[in-house]
């Protein structure tokens, strides 16, 4: 039996994995609760998480509603605390332009992060990282759904890896006229052509590899889609279903801003949004304000409520298949970083994740302050 055989059959990896990180300062600059969050993250095999702003000084920033960049010094806070690989493909990772994007990508890598889901073309911004873990290959790759105009890479322009959706508008006269004001029915579909280069590569990535993990960025933030619709787009699950046919073990969700459920799909699993992570302009000496005065947006269900919940999801990989999956409710403290949940608040963070994976035919068992996902 060769090395690489015997490896696989005693290998034990444990993969600790977050939504969006927004850090404004260093990130290990803080609470001893926050440090126990960290903790986790040190004492894994692969920390991830989704990096939700540019490390830059640039000042090329892109027209948009909400912009965000941070000091690139902060890159290695990220690698005290744990962090291995993010993804940087998402709806921010372009707000100062390619500079603002290559900047970043420069900072972490000198701080021995490893970026997924972004690059200067659209090959580096599909190509994976490999890591190689007690006797395991394990794949990461990022890819944004929630894409501004020009965020996506091209052969020969610098951006995020896309997988687009489009979006049509249904409007039902009949019951507009009963409730005027109400937002319309929205369909959704993802770009056949994005899907399949993304599934092309992935099934290429899998000849090579044990493990692959996707971090995408997709569905609609919290308040931002009507409650009649449910929480997720309508892409999103067959979606998600393609880039799992194609070889993709586990998908980390985020972009909504608040916990989604999870789903079993074949040998694969979903956790479609994760929750906010860490967001420092979520703290309450900073306030958030939009670039455009019209639309008027209110923004406080980005800010407010479960928009200040998450889950840490605890991965663990026993002779390269999924074994166990737990998730660890979170809650931004007065600074924006996070605590572990207890009591009834976890409970009910719990819960809601809870009714939204049985309506996805997924039994999540909650014991005690801790979920747990059937696998």
């Amino acid at each position: 039996m060769n090395e690489d055989v015997l490896g696989r059959l005693e290998s034990m990896v444990k993969v600790i994995s977050a939504g969006d990180l927004a850090p404004l300062r260093d990130v290990t600059d803080c609470k001893e609760h926050v440090n126990k969050v960290w903790d986790m993250f040190k004492e894994s095999d692969i920390g991830i998480v989704n990096l939700e702003m540019p490390l830059t000084h640039s000042n090329e920033k892109t027209d948009k509603a909400i912009n965000f960049k941070a000091d690139p010094k902060i890159a290695y806070s990220l690698s005290e605390a744990g962090i291995d690989v993010v993804s940087f493909a998402n709806n921010h990772a372009y707000d100062y332009g390619a500079k603002g994007l290559m900047d970043t990508i420069d900072s972490l890598n000198e701080a021995n992060v490893a970026v997924v889901g972004a690059g200067e073309t659209i090959t580096e911004a599909f190509k994976p990282v490999i890591q190689h873990k007690d006797g395991l290959k394990i794949a990461h790759i990022g890819i944004c759904s929630a894409l501004p105009t020009g965020f996506a890479a091209n052969d020969d322009k610098p951006g995020v890896a896309p997988v687009r959706a489009r979006s049509r508008f249904y409007i039902d006269s009949v019951t507009l006229d009963e409730q005027p004001g109400m937002s319309p029915w929205v369909e959704t579909s993802v770009v056949e052509d994005d899907l399949n280069d993304a599934c092309k590569k992935i099934e290429a990535i899998k000849k090579d590899v044990d493990v692959i993990i996707a971090q995408v960025h997709w569905g609609v933030p919290n308040g931002w889609c009507a409650q009649f619709q449910g929480p997720l787009a309508d892409y999103q699950q067959p979606m998600a279903h393609r880039l799992i046919d194609a070889g993709v073990d586990i998908i980390m969700g985020h972009h909504p801003h608040v916990v989604h459920g999870v789903e079993k799909y074949n040998d694969g699993v979903i956790a479609y949004s994760l929750g906010n992570f860490l967001f420092h302009s979520m703290s309450d000496d900073h306030e958030t304000t939009l670039t455009t005065k019209y639309p008027p947006y209110n923004v406080d269900s980005l800010e407010t409520g479960e928009a200040r919940e998450a889950v840490v999801m605890e991965t663990t990989i026993k002779q390269g298949k999924i074994t166990d999956i737990r998730f660890y409710p979170t809650v931004l403290n007065n600074k924006g970083e996070p605590e572990f949940l207890e009591g009834e608040g976890a409970v009910a963070v719990l819960k809601r994740m809870q009714k939204q994976s049985h309506d996805l035919h997924c039994d999540l068992v909650i014991d005690g302050i801790v979920g747990k996902m059937i696998i």
